[in-house]
């Protein structure tokens, strides 16, 4: 799970970042009474507090907009990713193959708000040759040109799928199309697409199979090379202006992260494609780019970071890949794990970070959110909020502790986790979120 900068502007599952094994809830402390206050004179009360801030993530581990500017200033991958994990090694190491990658169904995590709930949804191959195997395998329907196939479930609890006329049961069913490594390797290539999910796959083989009432279909692809072509967490483009050392630690990073993910068998896969984990878009990334112009500078940042099927650059720690968390830029200083979430993880310490604020195009070094009386009454619980200040921070510069005064001089103390805060603050705004908990300052407007 990562606070990213997306290359581009994607339909995306609605979600609430926060499945990580380390987030815990923040505390809000109360401190003095909070009964009602005397009443206050309008000049007494702002009408609006605007909170100044920069950053955008949760601002543990490689922010990308840091990594970038490294980059530019003639920082290679490695060199950036031990900058930014303390620690960390990222050298060549054996890896695994295959990685089956969750496109559509259910959500395994219990996250709320997430994953998909459609009891029917379609796949569609174009160009090229496709067709529908069993688990055994045996060829169950074949094809060519471009074909829809209508997937659903079973009260019994197999999937069936419906394609020109003819309907397929089983516990588990295959798509296949040419010019993959399971169908006509060297035939005309194809594209499949599947209603709802995130992108489109040029690699891969599609298995089908049915839980909860849901076709939970996951894609088959080679985690060093179709995979983490795929991967659509940074700017391709980037790699035109200086930033190919960010590409590859980027590249590494998601593979390291990749490694950490155990098979689910509920859900048949090791990873979804959104950004519980990943945003896996496929073709759509590898492909971007007028004649895929971005897409092979990102490919070639990948394959500058492999050897083989089985053996790449990994980010290890003590010899074990670890979760590489990144996010998008932070306000001038990375976190410490347990500032943000509870675990100290020895490699995710906080260190400098003016590269992010100096990066170009970073929309979010600066920024500012709004909170309305109303709000910061509701937030604070007190009848009228004179002022709200931050008045302790974690050593990232991230909020630890922002206190409310009414008129009468009774305070507040709001605090918690700097990820807590950053959710807490965000609500009371009037965009309903924060891009991040590195708050300057807070200015009243009367």
């Amino acid at each position: 799970m990562n606070d990213s900068t997306h290359d581009t502007t994607r339909p995306r599952r609605n979600f609430t970042r926060g499945p990580l094994a380390w987030l815990v809830a923040g505390l809000l402390a109360v401190s003095g009474a909070t009964g009602a206050a005397a009443p206050a004179q309008a000049a007494d009360v702002p009408k609006k507090f605007v909170l100044h801030g920069s950053g955008y993530g949760h601002g543990v581990g490689m922010p990308q907009y840091g990594a970038y500017q490294l980059s530019r200033e003639g920082a290679t991958g490695r060199g950036i990713l031990k900058y930014y994990y303390s620690g960390a090694s990222a050298a060549y190491r054996t890896t695994p193959r295959t990685m089956l990658v969750q496109v559509h169904g259910p959500d395994p995590y219990s996250s709320p708000s997430m994953g998909d709930t459609r009891t029917t949804t379609k796949v569609t191959v174009r160009g090229g040759d496709w067709r529908l195997r069993s688990a055994e395998p045996k060829t169950l329907a074949k094809g060519s040109g471009p074909v829809t196939f209508t997937v659903a479930t079973t009260k019994a609890g197999r999937a069936k799928i419906t394609v020109e006329g003819k309907t397929y049961y089983g516990k588990l069913l295959r798509i296949h199309w040419s010019g993959t490594r399971y169908f006509k390797r060297s035939g005309s290539p194809a594209v499949a697409s599947v209603q709802g999910a995130h992108g489109t796959y040029r690699h891969g083989r599609l298995a089908v199979t049915a839980r909860e009432g849901v076709p939970n279909i996951t894609n088959d692809v080679l985690l060093n090379t179709e995979y983490l072509y795929g991967i659509a967490e940074m700017p391709s483009s980037w790699g035109l202006n200086g930033g190919r050392g960010a590409l590859s630690a980027q590249a590494i990073t998601a593979r390291s992260y990749a490694m950490t993910k155990d098979f689910k068998s509920s859900c048949r896969c090791h990873l979804v494609d959104d950004v519980r984990d990943q945003n896996y878009t496929g073709w759509e990334k590898e492909s971007e780019g007028a004649d895929g112009r971005y897409g092979a500078v990102w490919k070639r940042s990948v394959k500058a970071t492999v050897r083989g099927p089985r053996e790449a650059r990994v980010l290890t720690y003590d010899g074990d890949p670890v979760a590489a968390y990144y996010y998008s830029s932070s306000g001038g200083r990375t976190a410490d794990s347990e500032d943000v979430w509870s675990s100290a993880v020895p490699y995710l310490r906080s260190v400098k970070d003016p590269h992010s604020l100096d990066a170009p195009g970073n929309s979010y070094a600066s920024w500012t959110r709004t909170i309305t009386q109303e709000k910061a009454r509701e937030l604070s619980g007190l009848k009228n909020v004179k002022s709200l200040w931050v008045t302790s921070r974690w050593p990232s510069g991230q909020v630890r502790e922002v206190t409310a005064t009414s008129p009468a001089g009774k305070k507040v103390v709001i605090k918690g986790k700097a990820d807590r805060m950053r959710s807490m603050l965000g609500r009371a705004t009037t965009d309903g979120s924060m891009p991040a908990a590195w708050v300057t300052k807070v200015r009243r407007h009367w």
